[in-house]
């Protein structure tokens, strides 16, 4: 009987280091859900990837056991930036509110009448109100900004999957990981507030009450008659002073730069898409200029680190970048078997 329902779950009973890897990873899974359960409490969402992850371990045989391992990055900073969430409160101490701001007012103050570029933008869309031009410049920036969530699993899936070039894929990711983690520590130890919070509230230090971090996100909302981006920015941004670096500048740059890389002839998107998430980002009063700056250039580092030091120090020691190809043809040859093997 036993036998027969670790037979239908995906186990074997020749490969033990299957079922112990399946066992390792299902007790993570419980041990995940337990402690979001007791930080920061359990969400639809935590559920989701738990339920996605276990589909891939106990039905996805060896194609599920590799993708899990590739794209663990992706879970992981999912993870530790939701964890923030219940930490970033009780240690975050002082917040850069004045310092950001004023950096902007010198470098590039002088762009705009207004103080810095991204109030100009926000008393534009009060001048501008009910106005065609302010419709499409809301439906534009809200589209290009949301995009930061999907275009990188996109390209991912591009290099894992249609190109298999998993040596690709993992300098994209990898690249993209230090970028995160470079983030995340950045975060923890200079955290900054943006600029919606400056122009609502001014330089004094937050409280600990909860604010609106959807900014001028709130304009597609009133478009569409629905708190669609105030529930999701609520639910899924666990840190609202993290402003520097501005990922929603990092990824697109990553993303140009392994186009550019990968497709040469595509130029134009390594122009167009990090010029349109930029100005995104300072329209809808979520980022200034510097954070944009900073957020390139961390790309830059992440980049050198991964190209040169992660992976030819580590993965190309240890990874068969051919294994999709060889998991691939094992379960041809297993689907469609040479014809004097048929009875």
């Amino acid at each position: 009987m036993l036998k027969c329902i670790l037979k239908k779950l995906g186990f074997s009973a020749i490969d033990r280091s299957d079922v112990k890897w399946r066992a390792s990873v299902l007790a993570v899974v419980l041990l995940y859900i337990y402690l979001m359960h007791v930080f920061i409490g359990v969400r639809p969402d935590h559920f989701f990837l738990c339920t996605l992850v276990l589909v891939f371990v106990f039905f996805g045989r060896e194609w599920g056991k590799m993708f899990l391992v590739d794209w663990s990055p992706f879970i992981i900073f999912w993870i530790a930036y939701d964890s923030m969430r219940g930490l970033v409160d009780s240690v975050r101490g002082y917040i850069f509110v004045f310092e950001p701001f004023d950096l902007e007012v010198r470098l590039f103050g002088w762009m705009t009448s207004s103080t810095v570029p991204a109030f100009y933008f926000q008393i534009f869309q009060v001048t501008y109100e009910g106005t065609f031009i302010k419709t499409a410049l809301d439906i534009f920036t809200t589209t290009t900004y949301l995009l930061h969530f999907i275009i990188p699993l996109i390209l991912g899936w591009i290099f894992w999957h249609t190109l298999n070039e998993r040596r690709t894929f993992y300098l994209f990711v990898y690249t993209f990981t230090t970028l995160n983690s470079m983030a995340l520590i950045t975060f923890m130890i200079f955290p900054s507030a943006p600029p919606w919070y400056v122009f609502f509230h001014g330089f004094e230090q937050p409280s600990l009450e909860f604010y609106d971090s959807s900014a001028s996100l709130i304009n597609f909302d009133l478009l569409i008659g629905n708190n669609f981006l105030q529930t999701l920015w609520g639910t899924f941004n666990s840190n609202y002073f993290a402003a520097i670096p501005s990922l929603h500048s990092g990824y697109p740059t990553l993303i140009a730069l392994f186009i550019w890389l990968r497709f040469r002839g595509w130029t134009w998107v390594f122009v167009l898409y990090p010029i349109s998430a930029w100005f995104a980002a300072v329209y809808l009063n979520h980022h200034y200029i510097i954070d944009l700056v900073i957020g390139a250039f961390y790309v830059g580092v992440a980049y050198f680190v991964a190209k040169k030091l992660i992976l030819p120090y580590i993965f190309d020691r240890f990874i068969d970048y051919n294994l999709s190809t060889k998991i691939l043809s094992r379960s041809k040859s297993i689907k469609d078997p040479p014809v004097g093997a048929q009875s």
